[in-house]
């Protein structure tokens, strides 16, 4: 049997900028994907998490499989560089993903394809490999992606990572409190707006973002977060993307009110947000008021190692 697993993600800041080639923070957490194979005489492929019935296949399927147990796996197999020559049961598990059947929004899907390819990888007696899985998570997200969810699953810690390179960094940010807003975020629809607010030309607010992303790297506190959230609202405000969703906007209310500053993490309109503070004290007061408005705090840790391979 050979299991891996390989930790989700929270972009601390440098959202949307990212795409575009500015410098973004991403933070690898404590909640892991998993991938086990077991040798088996059929290819059978189950989930959980990640809900879908088990499938079974006498051989793998040329295309790609109807079955959503079965796609992520069979796009991580075809970045193989070589085929696997005998069947393996393959179970998936990203448990830690969801609430209450909710998906979070801490980088399942990436995880998963970091998990597999280490775990399809090993079987072929070879190393992880990053390029694959990246290639693999590209192909299901139609060819879009900074890559930077990846890069967290694959080398875990905190990193900086820009135009495809990424570089451990000392933990950003670390008077902080994660809230899931209890709605989860539909994150194709908004990389749709941000592709249309691209095409128009204007990209004055993106600049404005990219530049307060490359300042944090400098200056990693509270003030420097207060004014990249602001340029995010701007370029919220001029991409009509709806990043700050009423959810996250009560939130920021919340946060402001404890002296904290607030921001969505990642493509916005729901999943995970982070509140801020220069010192410990006033984040129980905010974790408080937040779930007293029922909102989910996530006890979040840096996960200081990424995918990792065990055979038994």
């Amino acid at each position: 049997m050979i299991s891996a697993t390989a930790p989700g993600k929270v972009v601390l800041w440098g959202e949307y900028a990212v795409l575009e080639g500015a410098p973004a923070a991403v933070l690898a957490v404590d909640r892991f994907a998993a991938c086990v194979l077991e040798t088996s005489r059929t290819w059978r492929f189950s989930t959980g998490g990640f809900e879908a019935p088990a499938i079974e296949f006498a051989r793998l399927p040329s295309r790609t499989p109807a079955d959503a147990a079965a796609i992520l796996p069979w796009q991580v197999l075809q970045e193989l560089p070589e085929a696997l020559s005998t069947p393996v049961s393959v179970n998936m598990n990203t448990d830690g993903f969801f609430s209450g059947g909710a998906k979070l929004g801490l980088g399942s899907s990436a995880a998963l394809c970091v998990s597999a390819q280490a775990a399809f990888a090993a079987l072929a007696g070879n190393r992880p490999d990053r390029g694959q899985a990246l290639a693999a998570h590209r192909s299901l997200q139609a060819g879009r992606g900074s890559g930077i969810d990846i890069a967290a699953s694959f080398l875990g810690g905190c990193l900086r990572f820009q135009n495809g390179k990424a570089e451990s960094i000392p933990d950003a940010l670390p008077y902080r409190c994660f809230v899931w807003v209890g709605e989860s975020a539909r994150t194709r629809r908004k990389l749709d707006l941000f592709a249309d607010y691209l095409a128009h030309g204007d990209r004055t607010a993106l600049k404005a973002l990219a530049n307060r992303s490359e300042q944090l790297f400098n200056d990693p506190s509270r003030d420097a977060l207060d004014a990249y959230a602001n340029a995010l609202k701007a370029l919220d405000h001029a991409a009509g993307l709806s990043v700050y969703s009423p959810p996250h906007l009560a939130a920021e209310r919340l946060a402001n009110a404890s002296g904290l500053v607030y921001k969505p993490c990642g493509a916005g309109g729901g999943d995970v947000g982070v509140a801020v503070a220069d010192t410990p004290e006033p984040l129980p007061r905010f974790a408080a008021s937040a779930e007293a408005l029922g909102f989910t705090i996530l006890k979040l840790e840096m996960a200081a190692h990424g995918v990792q391979v065990e055979h038994t």
